[in-house]
């Protein structure tokens, strides 16, 4: 599961902050003996890696099930809702809950079509994926949230255009 840290609007100065998830999970086999801060949710282990901050709950679900949207209900874990939020910039570091993927920080919206992107890194990939001249219809997951519509000839210059200032501007 990814657990590299998303790109937020810091609550402070509104420049970019990382948002951290408070927990790690990981496939696992059975086990009997489990290692401090962790736990077992199904096949799932779950590492506390901000103990001090947040300690592990384990949702209604028996197995694990995970929600990426602050706008999905139900049973499970919320991922991207409450973590640490990090920002370089005014030196802020505190437990944080947030909306996803309103909270993002690399976010476009171009003739009514959201485009959202995890961090820089993912940003750079959406735009070097517009650039290409032949795209692969078979894309990898980080690149299939990209609405169809913002991939044809007649939007995918301006997403790139947007896409790149805003690169070069950060």
């Amino acid at each position: 599961m990814q657990t590299d840290p998303i790109d937020v609007r810091c609550p402070c100065c509104g420049g970019c902050a990382h948002f951290h998830e408070p927990f790690r999970f990981v496939s696992t086999s059975r086990t009997t003996a489990l290692p401090e801060n962790m736990h077992r949710w199904g096949r799932v282990m779950v590492e506390e890696l901000y103990p001090d901050q947040f300690t592990w709950k384990q949702p209604e679900s028996e197995r694990p099930l995970f929600h990426y949207s602050s706008d999905e209900d139900g049973p499970g874990y919320h991922l991207n809702h409450r973590g640490i939020v990090e920002c370089e910039t005014c030196a802020t570091s505190r437990k944080a809950t947030i909306r996803w993927p309103e909270a993002a920080y690399w976010q476009w919206e171009v003739s009514g079509h959201p485009l959202v992107a995890r961090n820089r890194a993912h940003a750079e990939q959406i735009l070097d994926f517009l650039r290409e001249r032949n795209r692969s219809p078979n894309r990898r997951p980080s690149l299939r949230r990209i609405p169809t519509q913002l991939l044809t000839k007649r939007l995918a210059p301006e997403v790139r255009r947007r896409v790149g200032r805003d690169l070069e501007l950060a």
